[in-house]
């Protein structure tokens, strides 16, 4: 369904995907570091779970439409933003290649190396800051500030491609090996960020 603003849907799309992205990424740092503290045992299939949902997500859905949609658009209506533009498509590719440093550090403490938890943390910890940082520019210095260049049309065509993305998290029809996901990071995550992860079960 249409709004009649078509800028506040896509910017409530936008940061709902960053407030869904910050919650398992808060999820993974939280879980890794319980393992680190012996508070945990480790579930490799559940930190998998999260890079891929980290990497399916983010990094092939919501970054793309960032850089073709809203980026685009900007960059064709100011140049008072290019700067901080190029930083941020920079920092999808950095993102990009720090997903891969997990997966692989992950990989290392599987099977067994020496610090491999160690310095699966510290890839956990360096992503999120990261992440977050990233996520915090992009709401402070692009989307508040946004609406003072784009035209309807440009926020229609923002809108309707956010609306396509599939979340297979969080989305309202998740697969089954996403939902049964979902359930376990509830319950990992603070109180606080538990709002987050509720959704009608579609079963």
């Amino acid at each position: 369904m249409q709004t009649d603003d078509p800028g506040a849907s896509a910017i409530s799309l936008i940061k709902s995907e960053h407030r869904a992205l910050g919650a398992v990424v808060h999820a993974l740092q939280r879980f890794a570091h319980a393992v680190r503290a012996e508070l945990a045992a480790p579930d490799f299939e559940l930190l998998a779970a999260m890079l891929y949902y980290i990497d399916i997500f983010p990094e092939q859905f919501h970054h793309p439409k960032e850089d073709l949609h809203l980026f685009s658009a900007l960059r064709r209506r100011t140049a008072a933003l290019d700067h901080v533009l190029d930083a941020l498509q920079a920092e999808h590719v950095r993102g990009e290649q720090m997903m891969r440093q997990l997966e692989k550090a992950l990989l290392h403490y599987q099977g067994g190396a020496p610090e491999g938890l160690a310095n699966f943390c510290a890839n956990v910890d360096a992503y999120a800051a990261f992440t977050f940082d990233h996520m915090r520019t992009e709401e402070e210095r692009i989307l508040a500030t946004a609406s003072r260049y784009l035209t309807h049309e440009d926020w229609l065509e923002i809108d309707n491609a956010f609306r396509d993305n599939r979340d297979p998290l969080f989305g309202a029809r998740p697969t089954e090996a996403f939902r049964l996901l979902h359930q376990r990071i509830a319950n990992l995550v603070p109180v606080k960020l538990r709002p987050l992860f509720r959704r009608v079960d579609p079963s």
